[in-house]
């Protein structure tokens, strides 16, 4: 049977970045033994969801020394955690260090140069190489700079840092993807949109783009950035996001934190030959981190493993 693990997961339906990485980190122990899934206020009881059962408690009989794998360890978790006789080791992915010290768990780092001590995973993400075989059915040009804007509510403008970009770049095309769709920009003029249906439209924008500038990377690995990387795509992230900075720091990309900033970073990636190290850096750095799915399961044993 193997070695069993518990997940205890807040975020497993909420369609986030930390529920995608409590559901991989979840597939990876599943290759080890067992995966008992525990979320609170669960309110049909037992349900399945795809590999795993979902269970609003802990089951009945919890494995000797199983260790527990928490997405966010919340005020509350310490008590439920401590009536859990015989289990291992506690882990978390999103947590307070005065939590963390109040259980004696141990932080799990998905990204480098994390300033959370522990073990440092990476995660499997992955993408569909044939994506960069074919551009984006509703463009007709390739080598734009491409912007994920993160707004959510329709809007008429397009973000501030798209707008500055093509006023100082008139020549560029600037193409913003947000709300499922992709509109592109040319000297300050709107020149069409297009529908982003599925992950392998995006995936296909981003794998025949000069560069990516993603305007509000996820908190925990930066998922988007990540795929730009694995297609070989340069990446220009704001400063003062951890995870995106940290993929950027690597070689990998450029960082801003104000207009002028970003367009100058913009400006050199035009440069074919600063692009092509980029590029070939940012390959360098993500494939083994996170685009090898069985080095990525043995660092989560080992891990889990002490």
């Amino acid at each position: 049977m193997g070695d069993s693990t518990l997940v205890l997961s807040h975020h497993w339906q909420a369609g986030s970045e930390l529920s995608y990485v409590i559901r991989t980190l979840a597939g990876a122990v599943s290759r080890r033994g067992p995966v008992h899934v525990v979320v609170p206020g669960l309110e049909e009881g037992v349900r399945a969801d795809g590999a795993f059962d979902l269970k609003p408690t802990w089951p009945s009989s919890v494995p000797a020394g199983a260790p527990v794998i928490v997405d966010e360890l919340r005020p509350g978790d310490e008590q439920m955690l401590g009536r859990l006789e015989g289990s291992g080791r506690l882990f978390a992915v999103d947590s307070t260090g005065e939590l963390l010290g109040t259980t004696g768990g141990e932080r799990l780092t998905l990204v480098p140069n994390s300033a959370a001590p522990g073990a440092e995973l990476g995660l499997h993400v992955p993408v569909n190489p044939l994506a960069a075989t074919h551009r984006h059915n509703g463009l007709g040009f390739v080598d734009y700079v491409l912007i994920l804007s993160g707004r959510t509510e329709s809007q008429s403008e397009p973000p501030a840092e798209a707008a500055w970009l093509t006023a100082a770049l008139p020549s560029a095309d600037v193409v913003v993807v947000e709300r499922a769709e992709a509109t592109v920009w040319r000297g300050r003029a709107r020149r069409g949109v297009v529908g982003v249906d599925s992950r392998t439209d995006l995936w296909r924008l981003m794998a025949h783009a000069s560069v990516c500038v993603d305007l509000a990377p996820g908190a925990f690995i930066a998922r988007e950035c990540v795929e730009s990387l694995l297609f070989g795509t340069p990446i220009i992230v704001p400063g003062q996001a951890a995870a995106a900075a940290a993929h950027a720091q690597s070689g990998a990309g450029l960082m801003f934190d104000t207009m002028a900033e970003l367009i100058d970073a913009v400006t050199r990636v035009g440069d074919p030959d600063r692009r092509r190290a980029l590029s070939e850096a940012g390959l360098t750095y993500a494939q083994p981190l996170y685009g090898d799915p069985p080095a990525f399961v043995a660092k989560v044993a080992q891990a889990l493993r002490g």
